[in-house]
């Protein structure tokens, strides 16, 4: 069984492949359990636990006292190609080529007066982690992808009248990863060891908006991460290292959600996400001294991520939730290669929440991720690795724990 350390964002951008079906592009959802378990719709609005932080500071302003939200999820994806590679058009295929993963959380958030709360969260948003088998990366050239990221995210929501709340907070995100490559027919004369990391800063703000008790709007703005990842690249069966620098912005992202409550039991929600991957247009790493590294093209579209879900509150102790989500891919059927083999992808998702005590709640969720076979056309990286024709495919299980509550 292939291992992996939690993952997340982006020596995706080192030319390696990406874990397809999770996220549009490279693009985490899995912040919370109980946004898991109705596909993560209305989380702008909704603020049914701390967890609303990584979506829109301002609805921190809804909890009560010192609210907290801690949790794990378990990424199982099962994904697989086939096709032909090299100019014999020789079949090649893989399977489980991207790895298992645990992704934790973590919120705190604390209401100062009626009209101020500040909170902290720690979470991940951009990310993957695949292994290609040694026989496949020995045909094509891709292998290994190791990559982590953590968001540290101190924010403030402050109600500006009775309907009306601003939130604001700044994202200290901390990125690493690793990559391995090697380059077919060279008898690992030209393979590639690369890692490296980086600390950058962004920032993020929402607005809630309180037409009733029962009914509100959420919109909110993440604004772009730009990263130097600083790092090292090893070249050769000698493991010759030379400094290696990769300059890249993450995506800026908007968020709009809805939660309307329809009677005392049940309430529905809906959420609209938009992406800037347009500005995602090449990957294009440079080494000190060391071989040059080929620069690839990507030029992504911008995507949209729809969800729309329900929340059933079947007693005070026990409430269940669902939903269904349509994630677009930013990638270009033409520009599809075999470091980035996004596609669409569809999420079904059901959960609950059962409340253990007066401060503890059980949040748990199950998400399943159906996605059709893509077409890979080619994986040339600057002609130095192996032409590959084929298709990818699979699907991907969460399943999610975790403690919520006041104090």
């Amino acid at each position: 069984m292939k291992k992996t350390n939690q993952y997340t964002t982006i020596l995706a951008m080192l030319g390696i492949t990406s874990a397809p079906l999770l996220g549009a592009g490279f693009q985490l959802q899995e912040r919370s359990v109980s946004g898991l378990g109705r596909a993560f719709s209305g989380e702008a609005a909704i603020a049914d636990d701390a967890s609303v932080l990584s979506s829109n500071p301002a609805g921190i302003i809804l909890l009560d006292d010192s609210s907290y939200s801690v949790g794990l999820q378990y990424i199982k994806p099962n994904v697989n190609l086939k096709g032909k590679s090299g100019p014999a058009n020789a079949s090649v295929s893989d399977s489980d080529v991207a790895t298992e993963a645990l992704v934790p959380y973590f919120y705190y958030t604390r209401k100062i007066t009626d009209n101020i709360s500040v909170g902290f969260g720690m979470f991940s948003s951009f990310g993957l982690a695949t292994d290609y088998s040694d026989s496949f990366a020995a045909q094509v050239g891709t292998d290994l992808s190791e990559i982590t990221t953590v968001t540290a995210n101190p924010s403030v929501a402050v109600r500006l009248n009775e309907q009306v709340t601003l939130g604001v907070g700044i994202d200290i995100m901390h990125a690493e990863g690793r990559l391995t490559s090697d380059i077919p027919n060279s008898g690992g004369l030209n393979a590639l060891d690369l890692e490296g990391d980086d600390l950058a800063i962004g920032w993020n703000i929402g607005i809630l908006y309180e037409i009733s008790e029962g009914t509100r709007l959420g919109l909110s703005y993440r604004s772009s991460i730009d990263l130097t990842i600083d790092g090292s690249a090893a070249f050769g069966p000698l493991k010759t290292k030379f400094d290696a620098q990769l300059e890249v912005e993450l995506p800026d992202s908007i968020e709009f959600s809805a939660y309307h409550e329809l009677d005392d039991q049940w309430a529905v929600h809906t959420d609209v996400i938009w992406t800037n991957w347009s500005k995602f247009k090449q990957l294009a790493p440079t080494t000190k001294g060391g071989p040059p590294i080929p620069v690839i093209q990507e030029n992504w579209n911008d995507a949209f991520r729809f969800a729309i879900g329900t929340t059933y509150k079947h007693s005070d102790s026990l409430t269940f939730r669902a939903g269904l989500s349509l994630d677009e891919s930013p990638v270009n059927t033409s520009d599809r290669t075999l470091r980035i083999p996004d596609g669409d992808r569809i999420w079904a998702s059901i959960g609950a929440t059962i409340k253990l005590t007066d401060n503890y709640n059980l949040d748990i969720g199950y998400t399943h991720i159906f996605a059709d076979d893509v077409s890979v056309y080619s994986e040339a990286n600057g002609g130095n690795e192996a032409l590959f024709t084929g298709k990818i495919g699979g699907d991907v299980d969460i399943i999610g724990a975790g403690i919520s509550g006041t104090f």
